[in-house]
């Protein structure tokens, strides 16, 4: 049954793995930093530098500046998947697994060159 959900999470990585953004504003607080803010709402560095293009140094930014946070729609998957699987653990008497957001960054991202160079 593992095996099953382990093939299932890779095909739907596989299938899904381009990047759908949705947004959310965010508004600088006094002490916040680019990478403190990726960090907090769990994207890439990249993701939120990319998703401000109006920030022209991302290591200068000042309270009340307004950012996008880009959504990972594959987040939501994943997050199934952590799931289930753990049902699954829990059935066999495992621990369950913790989902790690960064892991999961590298992983999509590894699935995506894959799909791209075959």
């Amino acid at each position: 049954m593992m095996k099953k959900l382990i093939i299932t999470f890779l095909t739907l990585f596989l299938i899904f793995p381009s990047i759908a953004y949705g947004q959310t504003t965010y508004t600088v607080q006094p002490g916040d930093s680019m990478w403190r803010i990726s960090v907090r709402f769990q994207v890439g560095l990249s993701e939120l530098i990319r998703a401000n293009p109006q920030i022209k140094n991302p290591a200068l930014i000042y309270p009340n500046q307004k950012l996008t946070i880009p959504q990972i729609s594959e987040k939501n998957v994943e997050a199934q998947v952590v799931q289930l699987v753990n049902q699954e653990r829990a059935k066999a008497g495992l621990k369950p697994l913790i989902h790690n957001w960064e892991l999961s960054r590298v992983a999509r991202y590894k699935s995506m060159d894959m799909r791209d160079r075959g």
